[in-house]
């Protein structure tokens, strides 16, 4: 099975602007700018007021915001290890070619 999709968030923090850093189960810890993400749908429109975007925390794995906006955390790895937000089709493509650890083949 992909480990993207079981992928948990134990930590996240805006750290400026629509900025996150995220700490994954694993250890890893990475940052990424939605600053894109808030133009994919009105869903997203709360987290462009940053005050409002700052109060993320995680529940259940995965980031959370007061307005019940989340994220999925396999998504969200795929972004902070690619240093970008990209849509959803991209992002797929992306964990396609870059399998975490585990799954690599020996």
């Amino acid at each position: 099975m992909n480990r993207y999709f079981t992928e948990k968030v134990t930590a996240i923090e805006a750290v400026g602007g629509h900025r996150v850093r995220v700490t994954f189960q694993d250890g890893f810890t990475g940052e990424v700018d939605l600053t894109p993400l808030l133009d994919c749908g009105p869903i997203f429109e709360p987290l462009r007021d940053e005050a409002s975007f700052k109060e993320v925390t995680v529940a259940h794995g995965a980031p959370l915001w007061p307005d019940d906006t989340d994220l999925s955390p396999g998504a969200l790895r795929a972004w902070c290890e690619a240093g970008c937000f990209m849509d959803y089709d991209e992002t797929d493509r992306w964990i396609e070619r870059h399998p975490l650890p585990s799954e690599t083949v020996a």
